[in-house]
């Protein structure tokens, strides 16, 4: 992962190497004077970030990824942790029940912090990166993003309590940004979070993050589901539909952390951020959990997850795109490229590889009219690779259909349902 630039695109999942040779242990070191230079200090991985911009496919592209912080970012940070106290020697009182304070209590032990090795391919040096993770169950499953432990050689979890364990990546899907660490720990060390549904949820509900932004493991933020069914862009630029937008701060190293209701139930992963600049604007996304836990038990036990894929990149078409290109189709997808080789190809699907009058316009899929990329994508997930689907396309004025064989996502440049 990468620095961010406001209003500039990077590769938001390249990694902040710090060139640290991996090599035998080695003799301890003389004693040194007390001006000597320090350590380096541990550096935090990066936000994955993408500034505010619109795909030619029509797809808005601006996330930074939760996943861990820059070293510059830590560097920058001077200030001691401090704790408060009622009084020397004095418990503090105890929550009142249903406050966030109580929700905070009950939940913080099943929320860790992840950090990570990442070798350098050819180089006998590594980096070092942070990000969260949720106790899922009293077996040591930990739930996490892709894009916080997909490159990791090394794993630690640590908890709430300060243990530390090893852990290990036993399933990764990148086009879900989700994975599963496995540990090894005593039961009673394992704390999972009420699961809740996040098929209930409504804008204005209360919305509480637990993670580890900026490497404060431990810290907890309060505030709202600001939108449902929004679309951002997963590791491998699939297309990412029905996420939940928050208001809750979600920063770098809150990748992997639970979202909750207003009762402390897990609603979702806390995701990324669609920021200009490298921290929160209040505008944050996570993985609905009901969407997550359907996938757990093929990433605990390591097994691949297939995603249906049409092969094309496409935007969405208003009136206004339609009278500049001359198109007599007023609403849509319309196809912006079609990848060679992939089921729309072969199946004759035809783009410009630009915005033109020439590119087909996809209207209904299995007869469900679609008016917005969004819809499109929605409904290929509910279907399995190998499915049949049925376009209804616009092509210079004709009407007609075109089936397709669904196959299975590749990774790919630009965004792609």
């Amino acid at each position: 992962m990468e620095q961010h630039e406001a209003r500039a695109m990077h590769d938001p999942f390249s990694p902040d190497f710090v060139d640290t040779p991996i090599a035998p242990e080695p003799p301890a070191p003389a004693p040194q004077p007390a001006s000597s230079q320090p350590a380096p200090s541990f550096p935090h991985r990066p936000a994955r970030s993408m500034a505010v911009a619109m795909l030619a496919a029509g797809l808005v592209a601006g996330s930074i990824g939760g996943g861990a912080i820059g070293a510059a970012l830590a560097s920058q940070h001077k200030t001691a942790a401090s704790t408060s106290t009622v009084g020397a020697g004095v418990a503090a009182p105890a929550p009142a029940p249903g406050s966030y304070a109580a929700i905070y209590q009950q939940t913080a032990p099943g929320v860790v912090m992840i950090s990570t090795a990442i070798a350098r391919s050819g180089t006998r040096s590594f980096s070092q990166a942070e990000g969260s993770g949720i106790v899922v169950d009293k077996q040591g499953d930990i739930l996490t993003n892709a894009h916080v432990v997909s490159a990791a050689t090394q794993v630690q979890v640590t908890f709430s309590d300060g243990h530390t364990a090893s852990g290990q990546v036993k399933g990764v899907d990148q086009s879900a940004d989700l994975a599963v660490v496995k540990v090894s720990v005593s039961a009673d060390q394992l704390h999972p979070l009420a699961i809740g549904n996040s098929d209930t949820l409504q804008v204005g509900d209360p919305a509480l993050a637990i993670g580890a932004p900026f490497g404060l493991a431990g810290s907890f933020t309060a505030g709202i589901i600001s939108g449902l069914n929004r679309s951002t862009t997963a590791p491998n630029n699939r297309a990412l539909t029905g996420m939940i937008q928050t208001d809750a701060p979600i920063n770098p190293g809150n990748s992997g952390g639970a979202l909750l209701d207003g009762q402390g139930q897990l609603i979702g992963i806390n995701d990324s951020i669609q920021s200009p600049v490298e921290g929160n604007v209040g505008v944050g996304f996570a993985i609905p959990i009901n969407r997550a836990e359907s996938m757990l038990p093929s990433l605990e036990k390591g097994i691949a997850i297939e995603h249906p894929w049409l092969g094309i990149s496409g935007q969405t078409l208003t009136a206004t795109t339609a009278g500049q290109l001359g198109l007599s189709e007023k609403s849509g997808v319309l196809v912006v490229e079609v990848v060679p080789n992939g089921p729309s190809a072969k199946a004759g699907l035809q783009a410009d590889g630009q915005p033109s009058a020439n590119d087909d316009v996809i209207t209904a899929i299995d007869g469900h009219p679609i008016t917005a990329i969004e819809q499109l994508t929605q409904y290929l997930d509910t279907k399995k690779v190998g499915d049949r689907v049925t376009l209804s396309v616009t092509r210079n004025g004709r009407h007609i259909s075109v089936g397709v064989t669904l196959g299975n996502f590749q990774a790919q440049p630009s965004a792609t349902p």
